[in-house]
């Protein structure tokens, strides 16, 4: 299904293994990995939009232009953005912080998104993603410092 305009944004994390590897290598590999998983459960690709690996490179998952597969029930106009880590058993590096703090300040710019439709996965379904490190510091950025 066409996206026709983005006028929400969700984080998530991978949610798997803790991820400590930086190289590009890897993470294509475990982002392909992932894909593959999607895709055997009969999507149409990666759910996410967008994924940001542990040395702050964001890739370009499912084109903007689809609807993700990502939140049960609210992908519709809903931009998925997943931090690959676990963050219930680590903690996002600082460049993945650094890394989606400007990724949400220029999606939200682009599709005039305001900070009260960024969400976390949590917030909108039964789930702990995306872990209680990212969730805190998406807590933070959310009051105040997204400007």
């Amino acid at each position: 299904n066409p996206l026709p305009c983005v006028d929400r944004i969700t984080v998530h994390h991978e949610g798997g293994s803790a991820v400590w590897f930086t190289d590009a290598a890897s993470s294509r590999s475990r982002l392909e990995a992932i894909r593959k998983g999607h895709l055997n459960r009969g999507w149409a690709d990666i759910g996410y939009h967008y994924i940001i690996d542990r040395s702050g490179e964001i890739y370009e998952g499912r084109d903007v232009q689809y609807q993700g597969a990502h939140v049960r029930d609210h992908n519709e106009r809903n931009l998925g953005i997943m931090v690959l880590g676990n963050f219930n058993e680590q903690s996002p590096s600082s460049a993945q912080l650094a890394k989606l703090r400007t990724a949400l300040q220029a999606f939200s710019a682009k599709y005039r998104v305001p900070v009260s439709r960024i969400h976390t996965h949590q917030e909108l379904g039964r789930t702990s993603c995306p872990g209680r490190s990212l969730q805190s510091h998406m807590n933070w950025l959310r009051n105040g410092h997204l400007a």
